[in-house]
Order: structure tokens, then C-alpha cells, then sequence
């Protein structure tokens, strides 16, 4: 491999440090932040993953291994060109600022792409952990780097434990679809709201038009989402029971059916006094 570029310049020379310096872990080269990037994802993917396509020149292999767990392909682009950007920018204290901070929190994201995947014990949590920069290091090269770009700075913990928070829990964000018609609409209509809001587009137009069935609204209906809402109101508050998906005419059907029965009264009050 030597003279031929691997990745970029930024791979090339942190893979050829870290081979270098591996069995000298004591030596300040092998706490640079580059070399630290190499014993990072070796921790995550294994050494014959990382170090084994830069032997081969092999650099579609070495894509696919940091994709193994789900990380996205996009995201693993912007990882690659923002470690070279680092070594290419070294003078620009802001630009390296904001980039070990970024460089870090994609690590801590292909760590996490892998928990999904696979059981980790503790021990191997921690020793995760104690590759990033923190103000707890008691690596003194590292606690430098720390000081330099992100003093007193617990952000990146922070977005470690909650994306640990999210994996322990299991917790699936939805986008709220323009289309939906509501949780109310839904469950009344009698459907899950939170399963219809997580189908396919086809499948909750669908499961609209059934719902706008069920409250008696006409599919030519120009006004349909207000029909709706009124029918909503209507029937949280009398039930389903003559409604005819329009609150006024259902106002004035049931002061007819009222005015029905006060006559009946009356009528047979007459019956009765004769």
C-alpha cells in the first residue's frame, strides 16, 4: 500500500499510523484523533474489517464492512469526506471544532446502528466510551485534543446515552402525514390511530374514506374535513344515533323527533281529559 492513497489522504495516513504505532500503545502517535478514529471503528467492526480492505486497496469492501449494521450510505459518505476535511484543514480552528464534534457523534451512531442489531455487554459499552473525548479522560494527549475543541462540553454523553435511551426503549418516531384525518376520526371510526398514521399513503386514503362512511358524509362532499369535525362533536356528545354527519340538520332532526313526541303527549293528555 505504500505511496498508493487509500480512502483519501486522511485513511491513508491514519491506518498506516495505527499499524505503526499499535504495538507501542504507550507512545503519544497512538492517541492522535486520527488514529483514534482507526482504533474506534476497529472496536465497532473488528480489525480484519477495517485494516484488511486497506491491505487489499479494497475500497468498496471497507464501505460495505461500515455499512454492515444499517449505518446509511449517505451518512458514511459525509463521515469519510469530514475526517479528510479535518486533515486537510488543520490551521482553521472553527472548521475543527465543529468537525470533531460531528466526526465523534457518527461514530457514536454506527455504535448504536450495531446495539440494534446485536446483544453488547457492558464491558464493551464502556470500553466505547472511553475511545471518545471526554472530560474524564485520563489520557492526557486526548484530554488535550478535549480542552482544544470542546471545553466543559458534555454534548457528546449526552447524545451517546440518548440514543442508548431510544434503542432500551424502543421508541419509533412518526411523521405526522398531512393526509390523516385525526386520532378522534380514527378511533371512533373504530381503527387504531397510531397504526393508520404509520401506513402507506394508498392505505390511509383508503381507510379516510371509510372513516367519512361511517360518519354519513358524502364522498362529493366540497366540504369534507369540516362535515367531519362537526359529525366528531355530534357524536362524542350524543353517541351514534340519527346523525346524519351534518351537526345543524342533526340539530334540527332531533328537535323535530323531540317536538314529535310532545305532541304524542299532548294527544294523548286529549284522549285521556275526554
Amino acid at each position: 500500500m505504500e505511496g498508493t492513497t487509500f480512502i483519501n489522504e486522511a485513511f491513508t495516513k491514519s491506518i498506516q499510523d495505527y499499524l505503526t504505532y499499535k504495538d507501542k500503545p504507550n507512545r503519544e502517535e497512538f492517541n492522535t484523533f486520527f488514529v483514534m478514529i482507526i482504533r474506534t471503528l476497529i472496536h465497532i467492526y473488528g480489525e480484519l474489517d477495517i485494516i484488511n480492505p486497506y491491505r487489499t486497496n479494497g475500497e468498496r469492501g471497507f464501505k460495505e464492512n461500515l455499512k454492515r449494521f444499517g449505518y446509511p450510505e449517505e451518512n458514511l459518505d459525509s463521515f469519510i469526506n469530514d475526517v479528510n476535511a479535518f486533515y486537510q484543514n488543520q490551521e482553521k480552528e472553527e472548521m475543527q471544532k465543529d468537525l470533531f464534534s460531528k466526526i465523534q457523534r457518527d461514530l457514536v451512531d454506527m455504535f448504536t446502528y450495531k446495539k440494534k442489531h446485536i446483544l453488547i455487554p457492558d464491558e464493551e459499552l464502556n470500553q466505547f466510551k472511553g475511545l471518545l473525548y471526554t472530560k474524564n479522560d485520563t489520557d492526557p494527549v486526548k484530554l488535550a485534543l478535549y480542552n482544544r475543541y470542546t471545553p466543559n462540553d458534555d454534548t457528546l454523553l449526552q447524545y451517546l446515552n440518548s440514543k442508548l435511551f431510544e434503542i432500551a426503549h424502543d421508541y419509533t418516531f412518526t411523521v405526522l402525514k398531512d393526509i390523516t384525518l385525526g386520532a378522534d376520526a380514527y378511533q371512533l371510526a373504530g381503527y387504531n390511530a397510531v397504526e393508520v398514521m404509520n401506513m402507506k399513503e394508498e392505505d390511509i386514503l383508503n381507510i379516510n374514506n371509510k372513516v367519512y362512511h361511517f360518519f354519513r358524509i358524502k364522498d362529493n362532499d366540497t366540504n369534507k374535513r369540516a362535515r367531519l369535525e362537526e359529525a366528531i362533536r355530534y357524536y362524542k356528545k350524543y353517541g351514534n344515533t340519527i346523525t346524519t354527519g351534518n351537526g345543524y340538520v342533526d340539530l334540527l332532526l332531533l328537535l323535530s323527533v323531540i317536538a314529535t313526541c310532545l305532541m304524542i303527549v299532548v294527544l294523548i293528555f286529549v284522549q285521556i281529559m275526554r
